[in-house]
Parts: C-alpha cells; sequence; structure tokens
C-alpha cells in the first residue's frame, strides 16, 4: 500500500504536518502509549510503522496490501490498546510460523513502534471506504431519494439539488447534511407518504458516492475540508451540543440514551447513517426534554466520533499488579522466567530486565524475543499463553512495579 494512497484517504491538508513528526527522535519508553488522535496523531506514524516493517506485505487496509492474513480495517472489533496489544500475542504463533514458511525475518519493535502501530489499527476503520457510485445510483431510487431530489440529486419534486455536495472532499460532510435537516426531510416524507429509509452498511457511502460522482463539481468553488476529529474538541462539542444530557461515554453522562463508545467503533460515515436511523426517536426525547436538535458542521461530526472512539482506547490502563502477579504464576510465565530469583532460569530475571518500564515496552520485548519463546516454549513441550487484553494490563503492571526506581539525589 503506497504512502499516497493512505494520504489522500487521511487528506493532504494534515498528512504532511503528520508525517513530519512520525520521523521525529524517538523517545526508548514513553512513560504512556500517545493518543491516536490528536494532539499525537500516532495513527498516522503508525502507518509509517505498517509500512517499513512490511506489514503490509501479508495484511491489506481497506483491500490494499497483502492478502495473506485478514484486512486489518475489515475486522469489526471493539478493541482499544491492550486487547489489540494481546491480539498481537496471541495470534503470534501463527504470524511467526506463516513468516518461517514465507522465510521472512521478523521486524524488531521498540515501545514507541509498538505504541503508533496500535494506534493505527486501532483507528483503520475511522475513515470510510470508497464508496460504489453503480450501487448508490440503485439505492438513491431504492431508498426514495429520486422522488424528492430527482437522478442524480439534480433536483426534482419538492427536494433540493445536492449540487452543493459534490464539493465535499468527505462523505462525512454529507451525511452530516442530511443529519442537520432531518426534522424537515422527515415532515416533507410524512406528507408525500414516502417511508423513511434507514441504512446498513455501505449502503450511505454507495448513495453519497453516486451523488458526488454524478454530476459535475460547481465551478469556482473550493473544495470543503473535514480533517481527522480531534478528540478534546469532541469532547466539548458532545457537552456542547448537550449530546451528554442523554448519552453516557466514558462514565460521564444521562442514561436517557444509550451508552455510547465501544459500540461505535466505526467509521464516519456508518456513525453518521446511524445517527440517521435514531433520528425520529431521538428528535422525540429532545422534544420531551425541551432540547434542540443541535446543528452539525462536518468536522463537528469528525470530531464526535474520534471522542467516541478513543474514549475506550486504555480502558485497562490502570491494571492490577496484584492480578498481575497472580498471572505471571498461572500463566506459566515462571516456568521459564524468574523475578527476584525465584522461577526459571532459562530467560530474564523480570525485576532486572530493562524492558518492563511500559506497557508498550512489554507488548514490544514480547513481540522481539517471541521466536525465542516459542523454541523453547516447544523444547519444553508447552504453549504459550493466551491473554485477554485485561489480563495484558494487569502483566504489564505487575513488571513495571519491578522496575528498578532511580535513587533519589540527597
Amino acid at each position: 500500500m503506497s504512502r499516497s494512497t493512505w494520504c489522500a484517504r487521511w487528506l493532504p491538508a494534515v498528512c504532511g504536518l503528520v508525517l513530519l513528526s512520525a520521523v521525529a527522535p524517538a523517545r526508548a519508553q514513553p512513560p504512556a502509549p500517545p493518543k491516536p488522535f490528536g494532539p499525537d496523531w500516532a495513527m498516522f506514524a503508525g502507518y509509517d510503522v505498517f509500512v517499513k516493517k512490511g506489514c503490509g506485505q501479508c495484511h491489506s487496509v481497506r483491500g490494499v496490501g497483502g492478502k495473506i492474513g485478514p484486512d486489518l480495517a475489515r475486522i469489526r472489533t471493539e478493541a482499544g490498546f491492550y486487547e489489540l496489544g494481546a491480539a498481537l500475542w496471541n495470534h503470534l504463533p501463527l504470524m511467526g510460523a506463516r513468516m518461517r514458511q514465507e522465510g521472512r525475518e521478523r521486524p524488531t519493535l521498540t515501545a514507541l513502534d509498538v505504541s503508533n502501530l496500535l494506534a493505527f489499527l486501532f483507528t483503520a476503520q475511522y475513515a470510510d471506504e470508497s464508496g460504489d457510485a453503480t450501487a448508490g445510483e440503485r439505492l438513491f431510487a431504492a431508498k426514495g431519494c429520486v422522488r424528492c431530489h430527482g437522478a442524480g440529486g439534480q433536483g426534482g419534486d419538492g427536494g433540493p439539488p445536492l449540487t452543493a455536495l459534490r464539493r465535499a472532499n468527505s462523505p462525512v460532510l454529507v451525511a452530516t447534511a442530511m443529519w442537520n435537516h432531518g426534522p424537515k426531510m422527515a415532515e416533507a416524507m410524512r406528507a408525500r407518504d414516502i417511508p423513511r429509509p434507514t441504512f446498513k452498511g455501505k449502503e450511505l457511502v454507495d448513495i453519497i458516492a453516486y451523488v458526488v460522482a454524478a454530476g459535475p463539481r460547481p465551478e469556482a468553488a473550493e473544495t470543503v475540508q473535514v480533517v481527522p476529529g480531534t478528540p478534546e474538541r469532541g469532547e466539548k462539542l458532545f457537552a456542547d451540543k448537550q449530546c451528554v444530557t442523554c448519552h453516557t461515554i466514558g462514565g460521564k453522562g444521562g442514561t436517557v440514551g444509550p451508552m455510547l463508545g465501544r459500540a461505535h467503533h466505526v467509521s464516519l460515515t456508518q456513525f453518521a447513517g446511524a445517527m440517521w436511523n435514531h433520528g425520529p426517536a431521538m428528535w422525540a426525547r429532545m422534544k420531551e426534554r425541551g432540547i434542540a436538535v443541535p446543528q452539525l458542521a462536518g468536522q463537528d461530526t469528525a470530531d464526535i466520533v474520534a471522542y467516541l472512539y478513543t474514549a475506550h482506547y486504555f480502558d485497562h490502563t490502570a491494571g492490577s499488579a496484584t492480578r498481575g502477579r497472580q498471572l505471571v504464576q498461572t500463566k506459566g510465565c515462571l516456568g521459564c522466567h524468574s523475578v527476584r530469583g525465584k522461577g526459571g532460569t532459562v530467560s530474564a530475571d523480570f525485576a532486572t530486565s530493562t524492558v518492563v518500564g511500559s506497557s508498550a515496552s512489554v507488548i514490544a520485548a514480547m513481540w522481539n524475543h517471541s521466536r525465542s519463546m516459542e523454541d523453547k516454549a516447544r523444547t519444553r513441550d508447552v504453549k504459550l499463553p493466551a491473554l485477554t487484553g485485561a489480563e495484558l494490563a494487569d502483566i504489564t503492571r505487575y513488571l513495571g512495579s519491578l522496575a528498578p526506581r532511580p535513587t533519589p539525589k540527597k
């Protein structure tokens, strides 16, 4: 997958700025993983890791790349940092065997590489796939859009032309416009006895592709820009637009509507489609509570989705050193490793290891030493233990507690 292909999807306006930060001097052991979205933009640096470490030789993203492993943007997941780290570990035996079969060496990863790569994998579903204009044309008719907006969105019986939407550089702009005009559209549909359509999967992306491609863009008009969202702005908008009055996210908010976050780990336009589908129910609840239907800009939607996306990324950040100590025993880690001289003698003592200072450094060490661990496990006729995200968080918290502390200066 080429850099130009990916950057085109993540918008040229920000790619250059962010990729410059990707080549800045790396910290050996960052105290905390960088954030996928702004201000760290680890997802972009993570794409650099994905390319340079050869991940794209086996895996694809949105259909671009290798076909040996699964497409990483099409695996439906609600995973956060630790779940992704655990998945990387759990699939190492299978990946390792395939790498040996293909004659490929496993690349070495630093802690920063791991943090950035996991951020990239976490956000792989955020950007929309390219829509299918042909499928969109069929849907535009089947969903009843053509009855008001005319063929190709040129304008028709009661609906305005959609020409201005062809200036959009992102489908989320079109989806946001649909949300803003949703109540009026619903009234017009009821008046004409037109069933209000709902959308699933890629349907809305395909319809938008058709509308955008159906005619020329307005002449002498600048393209409207949307850049990847910033969670901090999204959190403020979530409160300012009174979404927090009804919805809980990250433990904060009301309980009138469903909790948001993990179940909304979808692309921008898929989320906008879900908002459209639930519009009538939301509007009714807002009316009951005296809340005006909020108007959104396309960038507002991108920011809010970025906030929802990252709300659960570090769900298990705290972990438990007590549980971690128990897991190191029950998972068989001490069959090879020791803690302050107690345990196995095959591998390093965790208490004196230089790679247990952060969660990312632990995951990097697990990856880098996986070939040796697999060989030793095979010699001892044992299997490498599988881990859940919560277990990985506990173990890394425990191992981090063993790291030698610097002696305070007198």
